[in-house]
């Protein structure tokens, strides 16, 4: 399936920028003014081109002297590190249509508005074994990024332990934009260690209408899409009235966790169009501006 935007919605998110709420230390010249103090827009260093920067910063006497690019870095302005986690798992091709479908398109967009806003985006796909991502920059970089989007799923790791091993990993500090279903029950054990790395988490929490109500009935055998064990339930009023009590508690904790470091989280539907979430949750809620 084919998860690119369309003319309506790159209309949509052109001129938007990524809102972080901590300033953090960037590595190359970008198009964000820094917050921190007594910085000038004095020469500060060289560093190697890399695909989709901005030829306006290339040193054209280096190049023309040792036929090697490399671009001049300022200290006026810094990147933004925008690290997209994308949980490709099985538990996210459930719901009509698929919690994926949404979680991939989202991913996109706010690569997008990243990657147009100056920003430096790793992308990086969650329950999978995927090598070190290479940094994306500007416009260029956003076919990658489409190529990126398209990632099958993979039960190689759970959640949780995807989510620890990027923590621990030496990535750059910065926005972690984080869309999964978060069913995972140690999701919240891992936002905490997340944050402790000083990122600043954005979590889109994608459910499908059966997730939140689920129409079930009788005796079921059921089978954990992530390789858990089989289990046999009797479906009626009360079980899943306990289901949706414990699914309540599950999502206030993982809300909870990421509020208490700073972070922001909004709990979204399947069938939500893109448009949506970019004005009612996005734009409302200051992700981006």
């Amino acid at each position: 399936m084919n998860f690119v935007l369309d003319p309506k919605e790159f209309r949509l998110l052109d001129g938007l920028r990524m809102n972080p709420r901590k300033s953090f230390s960037g590595r190359v010249r970008g198009e964000r003014l820094t917050r921190k103090k007594g910085v000038s827009i004095e020469f500060a260093d060289y560093r190697e081109y890399s695909e989709g920067d901005d030829l306006r910063h290339l040193d054209w006497n280096v190049l023309a002297r040792l036929d090697v690019p490399v671009m001049r870095t300022y200290q006026d302005e810094e990147d933004l590190a925008v690290h997209l986690l994308l949980d490709v798992s099985p538990s996210m091709s459930f719901g009509e249509p698929t919690k994926s479908e949404l979680a991939r398109k989202c991913a996109l967009g706010l690569g997008y508005v990243a990657l147009m806003g100056g920003d430096t985006v790793y992308p990086r796909t969650l329950s999978r074994v995927t090598p070190r991502t290479l940094p994306l920059r500007g416009r260029a970089s956003f076919p990658k990024l489409a190529a990126w989007s398209q990632a099958s799923s993979d039960t190689s790791d759970s959640f949780s332990k995807s989510l620890r091993a990027f923590a621990n990993s030496s990535a750059r500090t910065g926005v972690v934009a984080l869309i999964s279903d978060g069913l995972d029950p140690e999701a919240t054990t891992a936002i905490r260690i997340l944050a402790g790395r000083g990122h600043e988490i954005l979590f889109l929490q994608v459910l499908s209408s059966v997730d939140l109500d689920p129409d079930l009935e009788g005796d079921l055998r059921l089978v954990d899409a992530e390789g858990g064990a089989p289990v046999e339930v009797t479906a009626n009023g009360s079980v899943i009235r306990e289901y949706r009590k414990r699914l309540a508690a599950h999502n206030a904790a993982l809300v909870d966790a990421i509020l208490r470091v700073g972070g922001r989280h909004h709990l979204i539907t399947s069938s939500w169009e893109l448009s949506s979430v970019v004005n009612d949750v996005w734009k409302r809620g200051g992700w981006i501006r």
